[in-house]
């Protein structure tokens, strides 16, 4: 995994993310940058986990042109901080977290705070999260719509 400038896709395993693939391809078209996808699933899962639904979003993270990553670990916001800072990501979209939340996107924001994030619903709204030290200019060119 080499260090460029990229949009980085935090899905889960789920079949559904695959709106997340297709809003962060729009977004990196849009930036001009390569689209990165990484899935982090529990130690537990092993390969045993939902291989299926994997295998949907490899395949839909081809078709937008993208390399998808799978890692296996407890704690998926620390190693998606992790990848976002070793591939250099210029913003981020995720899943918009459900209640009760489980601290994924504020976790990500907290050490990355200076990274746009798109949080996209099911339904496909986009909600974002902008660093605060940008101009409103730069925010509206960072901002995506569904």
């Amino acid at each position: 995994m080499k260090s460029s400038k990229t949009v980085l896709v935090c899905v889960t395993g789920q079949r559904d993310c695959d709106r997340l693939i297709r809003t962060g391809k729009t977004l990196a078209d849009k930036l001009d940058l390569p689209l990165r996808v990484l899935c982090v699933q529990p130690a537990s899962a092993g390969l045993q986990g939902n291989s299926e639904e994997l295998e949907y979003l490899r395949q839909t993270a081809r078709d937008a042109h993208a390399e998808m990553t799978v890692y296996f670990n407890d704690d998926a916001p620390l190693m998606a901080v992790s990848v976002a800072k070793k591939i250099g990501a210029k913003h981020i979209v995720t899943g918009m977290p459900e209640a009760p939340a489980n601290g994924f996107v504020e976790l990500i924001h907290k050490f990355l705070p200076d990274i746009p994030i798109s949080m996209v619903e099911k339904n496909g709204k986009i909600h974002n999260i902008c660093p605060a030290e940008i101009d409103e200019q730069t925010a509206k060119k960072l901002v995506i719509q569904a």
